[in-house]
């Protein structure tokens, strides 16, 4: 194997299989670990050069694969006693970045103290995704990028037609951090939306048709969405 650093994915359940197409996408060197012998056939058949059937509990088997400075993905939903033995094994062999699903909150107050663990608790990130989204319904997009801060797109507010950014400096004023800007044009098949612009943006004067995409807090969401500005 090779000594530079690589991913480890261990379980591919819907999520883990989610995180393994993506950086397949970017060429990410990849080793998926899976004791279901269809889902690491299937793998297989799919492209991944490197997909091993194995019990992620058995650690002598387990340390062939892994070395310290891997960045190791666990998302073993079915056992929560898997999950920790498996962690536990992965420390001993000196990994020091080890990201872990949990599906209960017991789970994740225990894995949070463990070494060198960083919980996911996917189904309760995306319950909020979609709660927001459902609040928010003017927003294009809502993707919690940092506990507390969504990347999000929508329709440039009214009071700011006619104007920059630079001379809005809401970024100052509301902690909103416009990070990009798309306008909406049509073709022949109706409304779509141009690539999005994120090189000298602050200096267009903004139409009706312009979409931004902005950095904010949930409070600050609301304001925008209020066009308290």
């Amino acid at each position: 194997m090779s000594k530079t650093q690589k991913y480890v994915l261990i379980g591919m359940g819907a999520f883990g299989q989610e995180i393994a197409y993506t950086l397949k996408e970017y060429n990410a060197e990849l080793i998926i670990i899976d004791k279901n012998a269809d889902t690491v056939a299937q793998l297989k058949r799919d492209g991944f050069p490197f997909v091993v059937q194995l019990d992620s509990t058995d650690g002598f088997s387990l340390e062939k694969f892994v070395s310290p400075d891997d960045i190791v993905v666990l998302s073993m939903g079915e056992s929560f006693e898997d999950n920790i033995v498996t962690v536990g094994i992965l420390t001993r062999i000196g990994v020091k970045k080890i990201y872990t699903r949990a599906t209960r909150i017991i789970h994740e107050e225990i894995l949070n103290q463990m070494k060198n663990t960083i919980t996911l608790f996917p189904e309760r990130e995306e319950g909020k995704r979609v709660a927001l989204k459902l609040l928010y319904k003017e927003f294009y997009l809502i993707e919690e990028i940092s506990p507390g801060i969504f990347l999000c797109e929508m329709d440039v507010p009214e009071s700011f037609v006619g104007q920059t950014i630079i001379e809005l400096d809401v970024r100052n004023k509301y902690g909103i951090n416009i990070i990009g800007l798309k306008k909406h044009s049509e073709d022949n098949e109706g409304l779509i939306s141009s690539e999005m612009q994120v090189i000298g943006f602050e200096k267009v004067i903004l139409e009706k048709n312009h979409i931004l995409a902005f950095l904010a807090n949930e409070k600050n969401m609301a304001q925008m969405l209020k066009h308290k500005f």
